[in-house]
Order: C-alpha cells, then structure tokens, then sequence
C-alpha cells in the first residue's frame, strides 16, 4: 500500500486558534476596565463603539495570522501557496489541475524516486501520466503482475483509450518499470447513480440563494467521494441538501449508502425539485 500520510487524519495543527468576537471583545473591555477602575461603561458611551472597532480589527489580524500559518501547510495551503510547497517536493501543477488533486500527487511523490515496485509508485506514475486521471487503484494478484486502474471522468471510449496509452508509455519507461513487472492498464468510467431528491423550503426563503449554496455542497460532496472504492453515504447527500432556508428533504434516490468495489467509483447525477407546498 502506499505509505503517502493522508492528510485527512492529521490531528489539527495547536498553531490554528478558535477565534471569537465575543471573547475578544471581552477581553479588551476587561483590560480598559483594569486601567480605569472607577469607570463603567453605558451602552451609550462613544467608548463602546471604540472597543467593538479594535475587537472587530483583532479579530481579522488573528484570521490573517491562522490564514498565514495555513498556507505554509500541506493540508491547508492552496493556489500559489501549493505550488511554492509543491516545488519544494520538485513536483510542478499540472495544467488545469485542481487543488486537491495536486495536494494528493504532492506527498506521493517521495515514493517516485524509487522505480515503480510500490503501491505508491505506481499511483504517482499514474497520475503524472495524465491530467485526467482522477484517482488510482493498484493490486497484484500475482507476482509480477501489476494492475492498475485508473479513473476517468466521462468520456468517450477512443478518449479513454488514448489517456491509457499514454499511462501505458509512462508506466513501462525502463527507469519507472522493473524489469520483472507487466503492468496492465485498464481505465474505468465512474458508474452514473441519479441524485433524486424533493427540497421544501422555509416561508419567505430566498431560493436563488438557497439553491446556490445547495449546488455547491453538493459539487463538494460528489467531488470528495468521487474516488475508487469510496462509499458514498446516504447520510451525507441529506446534510449537503440541508442548507440554511430548508425546511425539509425527501431524499428519493439513492435509499441507502453506496459502497462501490475497490476498483470501481459512484458519481451524482443531480435531479432536484423545490415542490412550493407540503
């Protein structure tokens, strides 16, 4: 298996601090009082609004700080700021590659300075091979056998085709290949299940922006989960579709948790309707 850390399961960084208005405030009118002891502050007092403004522009420097700390992390660090750490490992974006699939090519490419003869090695060859390639799967079902298959988004069979040939060029390179290997490339489609699903909404809700935030925790939630052999949870679609306006969901399809083979992948097809009563 690969021994890449997934950066998932890192206990969160102590340098990250849970930030609070409330507190902040509190802690700046507590210092004022210790300077003036026989002052008491009147909501009406011009004061008030001087100690909400610096709790206010403390609240932000701290944000600037957590935001500051997280760019210099793998885990956390994105655009500009993955490509300076990305460079640091020798490994540069792809064209057109996403965040989260260069933040997952970025550590597994410690395993590439050996020849292919890991899980690890095999997974980075096949990502650099090309852009898309969405996620990888190796086994060995006997010795020298190797079998890759890597994910493809959809796309037409000649399509598919060429992506293989080219992770077939790069695969058996003679520096990335051992000698004793034989590798077999098989690309697989993510198999399509319908999202169906009734949203109802609360009374005087905006549903244009309703709707917005639904689609993008819904792109998330489908982004995330589409990986080989990652189990899409029934759990999961209904709290994406529970955005701040609504009421309820009937959640028609899919009934309950997907759990597709290792070597296969579930992707959303959205069908939503917002029914105006009931």
């Amino acid at each position: 298996m690969s021994t890449a850390i997934e950066l998932a399961k890192l206990p969160p960084p102590q340098v990250i601090e849970a930030l609070s208005y409330e507190e902040i405030y509190q802690q700046i009118e507590q210092a004022l009082l210790e300077k003036i002891p026989d002052s008491s502050l009147l909501a009406s007092d011009p004061a008030i609004k001087l100690l909400e403004i610096a709790a206010y522009r403390e609240l932000l420097l701290r944000q600037r700080i957590n935001d500051a700390a997280k760019s210099v992390m793998l885990a956390f660090a994105r655009g500009n700021d993955l490509d300076h750490l990305g460079a640091l490992f020798g490994i540069g974006r792809d064209d057109d590659e996403e965040d989260e699939r260069y933040r997952q090519r970025i550590p597994m490419s410690l395993e590439s300075y050996s020849m292919a003869g890991t899980r690890g090695a095999y997974e980075f060859h096949t990502f650099s091979a090309s852009h898309l390639v969405h996620d990888v799967y190796v086994d060995s079902e006997q010795p020298g056998r190797v079998n890759v298959y890597a994910l493809l988004d959809t796309m037409s069979e000649a399509q598919a085709n060429e992506v293989k040939g080219e992770i077939e060029a790069q695969l058996n390179d003679e520096d990335i290949r051992p000698i004793t290997d034989e590798v077999v490339v098989n690309w697989v489609m993510p198999t399509l299940v319908p999202l169906s699903a009734q949203v109802y909404l609360n009374v005087g809700a905006n549903k244009a922006q309703v709707e917005l935030a639904i689609m993008q925790a819904l792109d998330t939630f489908i982004l995330n989960h589409f990986k080989l052999g990652a189990e899409v949870p029934h759990s999961g679609i209904i709290d994406a579709l529970h955005q701040p306006g609504v009421r309820k969901v009937k959640l028609l399809t899919p009934t309950e948790d997907l759990q597709p083979e290792v070597n296969q992948a579930f992707r959303l097809t959205l069908d939503l309707v917002f029914p105006e009563e009931a």
